[in-house]
C-alpha cells in the first residue's frame, strides 16, 4: 500500500504543482457580509474541491477489505476511489438536475434533523445515498426516477457513493436554505474573497495544501489516524445499516450549528458579531476550522469503506457487481463501456488486482506442496554443506599429523 501512495502521490504532484507550493505564514481575517446572492450553478454542486475528494478516496482505499479492493478496481477499469473523486460533479455538468442529490438544506435555525427535511422526489443527499445502497444490494429502499433510457449500473451507483459520503461530510451542504448553505455570505481572508460555502468547500483545502504541501502529500490519508471511529462506526452500521445515514447527516447539521454558523470560540452567533456588515475572525478560528476539516475527510473516507464493505457482505451469493457505466461523454472521462487497454505502471496492474487467488483444499495442497519442496531442497543444502565441513576436518587434521612428523 505505501508503494500504491508513493505513486498516487507522484501523480497528484504533476507538473511541477508541488514544487510551486511553499510554506505561508501569515496573519489574516475572515469578514462575512451578507447582501451578495450567489447564483447556484453546475460548480455549486461541489463538497470539497477534487484535492479534498481524492484525500477521502486514499482514506477510503486504505480501509477496504482485500476483496473489496479488488471489486472496486475491477468496477472502474482499473481506477479506484481516488481516481474518480469529481466523477459526480461532472455529472452535474452533463445532467444538472442530479444537483440536488449533493444537499439536504436546513429550513431554520434548529440545526438538526436535516435527514427529515423536506425532498421533493427524493432527490437529496440521504435520500440518494440510501437509493444507490439499496441498489447495490438489490433492494428497494428509496425511489428515485431517472431519465427514460438511463439505466445506472453497479458501478455508477458504486461511484455515486464514494462521492456523496464525501459531500454529507462537508457541513456546508447541510446549509440554511435561507442563505443558500452559505453562498450569499462572502468570505475573506488573507485578502481574498469568496463565499462561505467555498471557503468550506475549497479554500480551506488549498490554504492547508499551500501552508503544508509536506503534511498534504504525506501520509495523513491513512484509517489508522481515525481508527477509533472507524471501529465504532463499523460497529454501529452492522447494528444500525442505512440508518447511519440519517445519523450521519444530523452529525454534519449540528457541526454546523455549533461550530460554523456559531462561533466555536466566543459562542456567538456570526451575525451577533458583524461590525459594519462584516464578521472578523482570527487566525485561531481558521486553524480549529482547518483541523476539524482534516478531521472529517478522514472519518468521510473511513465511512465510504464501510459502506463498500457492507455492500459486499450484503449481496447475495453468487451476483456479481456490473462495470461500464450509463453515463458516458463525461468531461475528461474514459468511456467505461470501451474495454480498457493494459497499461504500464500501476495501471498495469488492474489485471491482477482481480484476480481472486485459490481457497480451500486447492490452496491447501498448492501450500502443502510448496513446504515439502522448499523443506527438501533445505535438507539438500544442509547435507552438502555438513559434507563439506566433513572434508575440511579431514584434511586439517592430515596436515597437523604431517606437521608432527617431521
Amino acid at each position: 500500500f505505501d508503494l500504491w501512495r508513493a505513486r498516487r502521490t507522484a501523480k497528484r504532484c504533476s507538473f511541477g504543482r508541488c514544487a510551486r507550493m511553499t510554506l505561508r505564514s501569515r496573519a489574516g481575517t475572515l469578514a462575512i457580509a451578507g447582501g451578495a446572492l450567489y447564483v447556484c450553478s453546475a460548480p455549486c454542486a461541489l463538497a470539497w474541491d477534487k484535492d479534498g475528494h481524492e484525500a477521502i478516496g486514499m482514506t477510503a482505499m486504505s480501509a477496504l477489505e482485500l476483496n473489496a479492493t479488488a471489486e472496486v478496481k475491477h468496477l472502474m477499469g482499473g481506477r479506484d476511489a481516488v481516481d474518480i473523486a469529481a466523477w459526480a460533479h461532472k455529472v452535474n455538468k452533463k445532467h444538472p438536475w442530479t444537483i440536488g442529490l449533493h444537499f439536504q438544506a436546513q429550513s431554520g435555525l434548529k440545526c438538526k434533523g436535516g435527514a427529515e427535511l423536506s425532498c421533493p422526489d427524493n432527490k437529496c443527499l440521504v435520500k440518494a445515498l440510501k437509493y444507490f445502497y439499496g441498489r447495490l444490494i438489490h433492494k428497494d429502499l428509496v425511489s428515485i426516477s431517472w431519465p427514460e433510457g438511463m439505466k445506472l449500473t453497479d458501478a455508477d451507483c458504486v461511484k455515486y457513493l464514494i462521492n456523496l459520503i464525501g459531500d454529507l461530510h462537508q457541513p456546508m451542504h447541510l446549509g440554511l436554505a435561507a442563505d443558500e448553505m452559505g453562498r450569499n455570505l462572502t468570505v475573506m481572508f488573507r485578502g481574498k474573497k469568496s463565499s462561505l460555502y467555498d471557503f468550506w468547500d475549497r479554500e480551506l483545502t488549498q490554504l492547508t495544501i499551500q501552508g503544508s504541501p509536506g503534511f498534504w502529500w504525506g501520509g495523513w490519508t491513512h484509517v489508522k489516524r481515525s481508527h477509533v471511529e472507524y471501529h465504532r462506526d463499523g460497529e454501529n452500521w452492522k447494528r444500525d445499516g442505512v440508518v447511519s445515514f440519517d445519523k450521519w447527516a444530523e452529525e454534519s447539521a449540528k457541526y454546523l450549528c455549533d461550530n460554523v454558523y456559531t462561533n466555536p470560540i466566543s459562542g456567538r452567533k456570526l451575525e451577533e458579531g458583524l461590525v459594519n456588515g462584516v464578521f472578523r475572525i482570527d487566525e485561531n478560528l481558521y486553524e480549529l476550522w482547518q483541523r476539524e476539516m482534516l478531521s472529517k475527510m478522514l472519518v468521510a473516507g473511513a465511512r465510504v469503506a464501510i459502506v463498500l464493505n457492507a455492500v459486499l457482505h450484503n449481496r447475495d451469493a453468487g451476483q456479481a457487481l456490473h462495470s461500464g457505466s450509463a453515463i458516458q461523454d463525461l468531461e475528461d472521462e474514459p468511456d467505461s463501456m470501451t474495454p480498457q487497454v493494459a497499461h504500464l505502471g500501476r495501471q498495469g496492474d488492474s489485471a491482477h488486482a482481480v484476480h481472486s487467488g485459490q481457497v480451500g483444499p486447492v490452496a491447501a495442497a498448492m501450500n502443502l506442496g510448496i513446504f515439502v519442496t522448499v523443506g527438501l531442497i533445505f535438507l539438500q543444502v544442509m547435507r552438502m554443506w555438513q559434507g563439506r565441513d566433513a572434508v575440511t576436518k579431514a584434511n586439517r587434521a592430515k596436515h597437523q599429523d604431517g606437521g608432527k612428523g617431521t
